[in-house]
């Protein structure tokens, strides 16, 4: 049974419940723990919420979090936020003395985690590391569980039994690439934030085409190296560049890869979904002159003249540089 009451917040504790002796033994929320002492930085809890808090001073708490307590399976009476933990933190951000949340007391430990990873996911609330991270967790603590049950259990793929396979697969691959390189991206100072699935099934099948698998991984090292000393470029048009010049016959390292981005002139950003890319094109001189003088006032028919000599010159550059 749930029932609405009102709590001091600082009072609620973090979903954090031990098991057992390892890092895997722990029931609790899939997001990364944030260090509340800090008040900046990437790390930060409260930079994390102070947008959150503004939004509950003028809007009020829209959401109300649902707090528990575990004393039936053998816990102390705390009040554990199960969903909401951010609100409820910003809430002491804003010094209220008190809140309303729901509060339950039958929920067991696993059940209050598959709600709290749902709500989380499907409000798309959670990076892939920290999806990865918790599903490698769930993946120990149930060796016997197949993918499809993981998948069916917390609401990850699609509707067919293969779909949500392939989506917790895919998650712990993601999880692996991250532990096997843990070393390098600290070392190389990379954001988890930039290396989501996309990117690392991009890297790991350029290194594995590139050098084969028994030196993938030494490759994938070079790669993020390569990465870590560019400004701006991105991973996916890095693997895309050496895949580009293999297939063509050039044996280029990263770091000479990132050097042909910069001398061929593709501009150094990506889509916003990180999709897409855009080309950086030299234009003569009468090309840019004609479109800043026309501007607004160029007809249909000259607009249609100017835009066919661009996109010949575009063509010719793609053609150039082997993207087709």
């Amino acid at each position: 049974m749930i029932k609405r009451i009102r709590v001091d917040p600082k009072k609620v504790k973090r979903f954090s419940l031990k098991v057992g002796d390892s890092e895997y033994d722990i029931y609790g929320t899939p997001r990364h723990k944030y260090d509340w002492t800090k008040s900046e930085g990437p790390n930060s809890g409260w930079a994390n919420i102070e947008g959150l808090a503004q939004s509950i001073r003028r809007d009020g708490l829209i959401h109300t979090p649902l707090v528990c307590s575990f004393h039936k399976f053998g816990y102390e009476e705390d009040l554990i936020a199960v969903q909401g933990w951010r609100r409820i933190r910003a809430s002491i951000l804003n010094k209220y003395d008190y809140i309303e949340v729901d509060y339950t007391d039958d929920l067991s430990p696993m059940e209050a985690e598959i709600l709290s990873f749902k709500e989380n996911y499907n409000r798309e609330q959670l990076s892939d590391s920290e999806i990865s991270f918790f599903l490698s967790k769930i993946r120990k603590r149930h060796p016997d569980w197949t993918y499809e049950k993981i998948g069916e259990i917390f609401g990850i793929g699609g509707e067919s039994p293969g779909s949500k396979r392939k989506a917790v697969e895919s998650y712990l691959s993601h999880f692996d690439f991250l532990e096997r390189h843990a070393k390098d991206v600290q070392r190389l100072d990379i954001s988890l934030k930039k290396l989501t699935r996309k990117i690392i099934m991009q890297i790991r099948s350029t290194a594995r085409e590139i050098a084969g698998e028994e030196l993938r991984e030494d490759y994938e090292t070079k790669i993020l190296e390569a990465y870590s000393e560019t400004k701006g470029i991105p991973l996916g048009l890095l693997c895309n560049t050496l895949r580009s010049e293999h297939r063509r016959g050039n044996s280029v390292s990263p770091m000479e890869a990132v050097e042909l981005i910069r001398k061929s002139g593709v501009l150094l950003s990506e889509g916003k979904k990180g999709n897409k890319c855009y080309v950086n094109l030299f234009i003569p001189p009468e090309i840019a002159s004609a479109l800043k003088k026309y501007e607004s006032k160029i007809t249909k028919t000259k607009r249609n003249h100017l835009g066919k000599i661009i996109l010949d010159i575009v063509q010719s550059f793609l053609k150039k540089e082997g993207y087709y």
